[in-house]
């Protein structure tokens, strides 16, 4: 989609520009191209990985996860022995009454519901969860961004990933160090605060 747009950029400036030199390409400065637009880019996989508010909420939310899962998991062992605790007493007759054995058999299903019931709401809350995680961090990311770009004056920065729309650019335009260094400053002092 990105590069959709990013072409369709590049068709409009191509054919509204300046047509006296139309053979020359954009000299390329650092970041600014001839026309005066500044175009940067930040890595998020590299952003996300090295930023300590990321990491942090990231190890919780897996600290998290894997309560969940060690419950489900305690839960479902539980189940599966009185589960096959019933098949055994089945099969060796050992209910007084038909009755006691049907009692025995729904007790074990109604059992089964509730814990699928119960991982379908772990998995609604972990997927509530992680998308509030991701709203956190892209709200603190982009507020950072709007108060960096005061300093630098930037038009555009791009958003790419390991195999993203930024196949190649020059040193320049990645800025992914120098963001997460003050984005881990900022955050170390909010912390100390």
């Amino acid at each position: 989609m990105i590069l959709l747009i990013a072409v369709a950029v590049l068709y409009v400036l191509h054919f509204t520009g300046n047509r006296e030199n139309t053979s020359v390409k954009p000299r390329v400065d650092g970041n600014e191209t001839v026309n005066g637009t500044k175009i940067v880019y930040v890595n998020t996989d590299t952003l996300l990985s090295n930023y300590l508010l990321s990491v942090e909420l990231n190890e919780a939310f897996l600290k998290k996860q894997e309560e969940r899962r060690t419950e489900l998991n305690m839960k479902a062992k539980q189940l599966d022995q009185q589960a096959n605790e019933f098949q055994r007493k089945l099969e060796n007759n050992g209910f007084i009454s038909r009755e006691r054995a049907e009692a025995a058999r729904q007790e074990i299903l109604d059992k089964n519901q509730r814990l699928q019931m119960l991982q379908q709401e772990m998995t609604e809350k972990m997927l509530k969860e992680q998308g509030d995680l991701n709203k956190r961090l892209f709200e603190s990311i982009t507020s950072f961004l709007t108060e960096y770009n005061k300093e630098k004056g930037y038009d555009i920065v791009l958003s790419t990933v390991l195999a993203g729309n930024v196949l190649y650019a020059e040193p320049g335009f990645d800025i992914t160090g120098d963001v997460v260094k003050r984005l881990n400053e900022k955050y170390n002092q909010k912390k100390a605060e």
